[in-house]
């Protein structure tokens, strides 16, 4: 027997009617617009996010405390005191700044998608977060 299509290969079968997508007996293609997205999902998702971004907060500066600690310049720092000095006024900001879009992002309500004010809040949490965790590990480096 010869598969590879030479003289001796089996002719194709004839296509039938309803085998083209256009015949009369052809079932018709799915022409179901695809589902729309369920608005409250959209807001329960960025309300999640931030409630994770704002209750891992804490962790994470004890982790990044722990780690900077590790170090020489770190244990340094705290036998002999050549900590550096960073306002704290900087640290108030970051904080008063991270507490606001926390609050900010968390208000979704559940019957309309979120705005992009409050996507903008997620991130700017994030990024408040990300700065103060910076001045922290920083004030026990050299």
């Amino acid at each position: 027997m010869n598969d590879t299509g030479g003289p001796n290969a089996p002719a194709p079968a004839p296509a039938t009617p309803a085998d083209r997508p256009d015949a009369p007996g052809a079932p018709a293609p799915d022409t179901d617009p695809a589902p729309a997205a369920i608005p409250y999902l959209e807001a329960r998702a960025l309300r999640r996010a931030a409630l994770w971004a704002g209750l891992l907060f804490l962790p994470a500066t004890l982790l990044g405390v722990m780690l900077v600690l590790s170090t020489e310049a770190g244990s340094a720092c705290v036998m002999r005191g050549t900590c550096r000095e960073i306002p704290g006024w900087l640290y108030a900001t970051t904080l008063a700044v991270a507490g606001g879009a926390w609050l900010r992002a968390l208000t979704v309500p559940d019957g309309a998608p979120p705005t992009r004010a409050r996507r903008a809040a997620l991130w700017t949490l994030i990024g408040a977060e990300s700065i103060f965790l910076c001045l922290v590990m920083g004030y026990f480096l050299p």
